[in-house]
């Protein structure tokens, strides 16, 4: 059995992918452990409630029993932090690549120490997480980057990540302008990755278009399928497409949800707006409102406007909670208003749901145009949000059939796969072999159940 070690900045939404992947490593017989940047309990909550991030997150890795080391964080990524919460666009995108990059050469340098001491056979990384990108070239250890879903690729008629900007935009002001913030976004990650690589030693570019390309020589996962994305291009030999990642993750939330307070026969909605973006209290009180509705139940994970909201009287068919255990949820419901992040948006098409996207932040414009595209739901800016256009919203996802029809053949579609297994089995055949995987001539890159199969019978055939 094989040691993997798996990097992940403190996000919920970053750590979900790897958590699943690493409890069946687990299951399997690996030994695996993560290491992120973490405080210890403060004995009280933060204000705003994405700084409480970096106690939360670790502390959810322990909480099942999984090893971690917790890294130094530069004390400079609560300022990004704070800030980051307040941009949109690709600002918003500008401060996450200040809070990822925040003393990228002490952090590498944290984790080469702790690499040499319990040198792992195989290292999984997420995409936001170079510094464990570049422990790994140092110490020349094979690695596997995890990307959320193709959003940061481009492809044809793809516009920059972070623009928000339909797929298929036309030339024109919006788009240059969206073209011209990107290019600074890379010039300014390639400096700091350079300089970061040139401290430690290391002089041959670490990948010469960091935010565009699959960043590992030896294999890229992307826990989505072809079928729910936007062509995409140059992805190079060895990145796959495996399907959700979430089987191990059911039940975290409340194991004691009162599935029998669902009415049946009801129209039942679930909203969310994430892990990260939402304290917005004024949000969900405009789509509770526009909810009552007859013959509607609204079902509302609210996060940290629980309070907010929990304080005022409620319409009689809406049931609150702080958190609730959304993959087990989403196959009982009619209809999914959803932030736009890459879990729930590929967690509802798994469960072949529509969606109504409200994006409030980080990659979820972008999601809410794909969505759009793929002819999955609709979407809704937060800045326009009215209780009419929501209602005029959920009765046409409930009225016209092709909404259901599309979301129901994903559902088909993603059931042939199972993204957990497939990442472990790959991720265990890099430990062993010490070579990459590829894409044979003619072969899908998304690999169904028995896709991976064939691919591993192939790379190990002489």
């Amino acid at each position: 059995m094989s040691q993997v070690a798996f990097f992940c900045h403190p996000s919920a939404g970053h750590l979900n992918t790897l958590l699943s992947v690493a409890l069946r490593m687990k299951s399997d017989g690996h030994f695996v452990r993560f290491l992120i940047p973490a405080a210890r309990s403060l004995g009280f909550r933060l204000r705003p409630d994405i700084l409480n991030t970096i106690v939360d997150v670790p502390a959810s890795v322990e909480r099942l029993g999984l090893p971690l080391e917790r890294l130094r964080f530069p004390l400079t990524t609560v300022f990004h932090a704070i800030r980051l919460i307040r941009a949109q666009g690709h600002e918003e995108l500008r401060r996450a690549q200040s809070l990822f990059l925040e003393g990228l050469a002490s952090t590498t340098k944290d984790i080469l120490r702790r690499l040499e001491r319990q040198r792992p056979d195989v290292m999984v990384i997420d995409f936001a997480f170079p510094a464990a990108m570049i422990a790994a070239e140092k110490l020349r250890i094979p690695y596997v980057t995890i990307y959320h879903s193709g959003l940061p690729f481009r492809g044809p008629g793809v516009p920059p990540f972070g623009s928000g900007l339909p797929i298929g935009t036309p030339d024109g002001p919006e788009l240059r302008a969206a073209e011209k913030a990107e290019q600074d976004l890379r010039q300014n990650m390639s400096g700091k990755l350079e300089e970061a690589r040139r401290a430690l030693g290391l002089e041959r570019p670490l990948l010469e278009d960091f935010m565009r390309t699959p960043s590992s020589p030896w294999l890229n996962l992307v826990p989505s399928h072809e079928c729910i994305e936007a062509p995409r291009t140059g992805l190079g030999p060895s990145c796959f497409f495996v399907g959700p990642c979430f089987s191990t993750r059911q039940g975290r939330a409340e194991e004691d949800f009162p599935f029998e307070r669902l009415k049946e026969g009801a129209f039942k909605v679930y909203v969310s707006l994430g892990t990260v973006f939402n304290n917005r209290p004024e949000v969900f009180r405009t789509l509770i409102e526009a909810l009552d509705m007859p013959g509607v139940q609204a079902i509302v994970s609210a996060g940290a406007s629980y309070p907010h909201l929990a304080s005022r009287p409620l319409p009689r068919d809406v049931l609150l909670f702080r958190r609730v255990p959304q993959i087990e949820l989403l196959p009982r419901m009619d209809l999914i208003i959803g932030h736009g992040g890459n879990n729930t948006t590929n967690e509802t098409l798994a469960a072949g749901k529509p969606l109504l996207v409200i994006p409030v932040g980080g990659e979820q414009r972008d999601n809410s145009r794909r969505v759009e595209y793929l002819g999955a739901g609709l979407s809704l800016w937060p800045e326009h949000l009215s209780v009419e256009g929501v209602r005029q919203a959920v009765s046409r996802l409930r009225e016209e059939p092709r909404f259901r029809e599309k979301t129901e053949e994903f559902r088909r579609r993603l059931e042939e796969t199972d993204g957990t297994g497939t990442a472990a089995h790959l991720i265990a055949w890099l430990a062993r072999s010490k070579r990459p995987v590829c894409l044979p001539e003619g072969g899908s890159r998304t690999l169904t159940r028995e896709g991976v199969e064939r691919l591993l019978s192939s790379e190990e055939a002489p």
